[in-house]
C-alpha cells in the first residue's frame, strides 16, 4: 500500500479527525485520515453535543452525517439532588437558548465517528483504519510514517492535523508536554430497556457519594455516567461490576427511586476513567503540525463541552486550511488567541461545577443547598450552565469573576 503526496494528513477518526477530513476533501484537498481502530466500536466517548457545537457541525457540513449516526435531540434538562424532593426539581428548556438550532444531541459516539468518516470518503478522502506506530516528522514538508497489515508506510504532506485524542500521539513527538490534573473519577455504560424514561429528557443529579447523569439515545436506550470522588476508583472494577455500577442509579432523589435506570439492560462495556484537565505547556503546533481537539488540551468531562470544543477547533483549523495558501505557524495564531480564551472560561466553569456536584459530604450538601436557594430566587447565578448551551464566548463576564464565585459558593476557585 503506498499514497501519493498529500495535502493534509489527519491523525485520528474521532469526532475531530473525521469532520476534518471531511470538511478538508469536501473543499477540494487531497485528505489522508488515519484511525487506529480497524473498525469503530463502543469505547465510552463523550456522547454529548452543546447547541453551540451543533452549529460547529453545521458550519462544517457534517451535520447530516451526525443525525444518520443516530443524533438524538434532548430537550429538557433536570437537576436532581438529595437536598430536594423529585417532583421539586429543576427542569430546564434547553430548545430556547439558541431556537434556531434546537436542544442538545446525545448520540453513540462510534456511529457518528463512522458515518461522517463514510462522509469523507464520498467526499474523496483517504482513510486508511488500522493504522499503528504512526511516527511524525514536523517541518516545512512534514511527513508520517505508519504500519498496517501490509507493511510500513510514509507519505508526505503540507499540513499533519494532529487529532488522536487525549493520548496526545502526536502532540509528544513534536514536543508539546501538557500539565494534567485530576478532580474525579468516572464510569460509563450504555444500557438498553430504559423504556419508562423520557426520551428527551436527562437527568444530572448528586446524592451520597456518586453524582449521575442519563443520557437518552432513542429507543430506550441511554448513556449512564457516574462521576465520584478520587481514592475511590477500585469501586467499579471487578467481575460483579456493571451490576453494582447500575444499582448505584436506586437513589431517593429519582423518580421512583431510580428503579428504571437500575433495571435497564447492559449494552456496551462498561469503562473507568480518571477526569484528566489537561493543560499544554506550549503552543499545541509546530512547523507543519497541528493540534486539535482533546490532543489540544481538555476541560474536566463534567462539564460536557468536550465533543463542542473538539469541533470548534476543527472548523477553525480548517477555515485556515481552506481560505488561503498561508499554513504557516502563524497563519494559526488567531485560532490559538480564540481557543486560549475559550478554555480559560471553560476551565473556570468546570471549576464551579465540580464543586457544585462531584463533591460530597456535609458541607457540600450545604454548600448546593445555599446554591440551588440563590439559584432559584435569582437567575443570573445559573449563568455558568450557559456555558453548556451557548458558548463560552457568549457567557456574560461576571460569571468568571471571584466575586461571583465566592457569592455562589462561599469561597473562590
Amino acid at each position: 500500500m503506498t499514497h501519493d503526496d498529500v495535502d493534509v494528513v489527519v491523525i485520528g477518526g474521532g469526532i475531530a479527525g473525521s469532520a476534518s477530513a471531511s470538511n478538508l476533501a469536501a473543499h477540494g484537498l487531497s485528505v489522508l485520515m488515519l484511525e487506529k481502530q480497524k473498525a469503530y466500536t463502543d469505547l465510552v466517548r463523550g456522547e454529548w453535543l452543546a447547541p453551540w457545537g451543533i452549529r460547529e457541525t453545521q458550519l462544517l457540513g457534517v451535520d447530516d452525517a451526525f443525525a444518520a449516526g443516530g443524533a438524538w435531540e434532548i430537550r429538557e434538562w433536570v437537576q436532581w439532588d438529595e437536598t430536594v424532593h423529585p417532583d421539586d426539581a429543576m427542569a430546564v428548556d434547553m430548545t430556547r437558548f439558541l431556537p434556531e438550532v434546537g436542544g442538545p444531541q446525545s448520540f453513540p459516539h462510534w456511529g457518528v465517528c463512522e458515518a461522517v468518516t463514510e462522509q469523507a470518503v464520498r467526499e474523496g478522502a483517504q482513510v486508511v483504519m488500522g493504522a499503528s506506530r504512526i511516527e511524525v516528522t514536523a517541518g516545512p514538508e512534514p511527513s508520517v510514517r505508519y504500519r498496517t497489515s501490509e507493511g510500513t508506510h510514509e507519505v508526505r504532506a503540507r499540513m499533519v492535523l494532529g487529532a488522536s485524542g487525549r493520548a496526545c500521539a502526536v502532540g509528544r513527538q513534536i514536543g508539546v508536554s501538557t500539565s494534567t490534573e485530576v478532580h474525579h473519577w468516572g464510569a460509563g455504560l450504555l444500557v438498553e430497556g430504559l423504556d419508562d424514561w423520557p426520551s428527551d429528557v436527562q437527568a444530572m443529579g448528586t446524592e451520597g457519594d456518586v453524582m449521575f447523569m442519563v443520557f437518552p439515545q432513542g429507543y430506550g436506550r441511554a448513556r449512564l455516567y457516574l462521576n465520584f470522588a478520587t481514592g475511590d476508583q477500585e469501586r467499579y472494577r471487578g467481575p460483579d461490576r456493571v451490576e453494582r455500577f447500575l444499582s448505584a442509579y436506586q437513589l431517593d432523589s429519582l423518580p421512583d427511586g431510580g428503579k428504571a435506570v437500575a433495571s435497564a439492560r447492559p449494552a456496551g462495556p462498561l469503562v473507568v476513567w480518571p477526569s484528566v484537565v489537561s493543560v499544554p505547556d506550549q503552543k499545541p503546533l509546530a512547523e507543519g503540525v497541528v493540534l486539535i481537539g482533546d490532543e489540544a488540551g481538555t476541560s474536566d468531562t463534567v462539564l460536557g463541552t468536550g465533543l463542542s470544543t473538539s469541533l470548534r477547533d476543527a472548523r477553525m483549523v480548517c477555515e485556515v486550511l481552506t481560505g488561503g495558501d498561508d499554513w504557516s505557524p502563524q497563519a494559526f495564531e488567531p485560532f490559538l488567541a480564540e481557543r486560549d480564551a475559550r478554555m480559560e472560561r471553560l476551565h473556570y466553569g468546570a471549576k464551579i461545577m465540580t464543586k457544585l456536584q462531584v463533591e460530597f459530604g456535609p458541607h457540600a450538601v450545604q454548600r448546593r443547598r445555599r446554591a440551588r436557594r440563590l439559584m432559584t430566587e435569582n437567575d443570573a447565578f445559573q449563568v455558568t450552565g450557559l456555558l453548556n448551551m451557548v458558548g463560552p464566548e457568549n457567557v456574560p463576564e461576571f460569571g468568571f469573576s471571584e466575586f461571583f464565585a465566592e457569592r455562589l459558593l462561599r469561597e473562590t476557585v
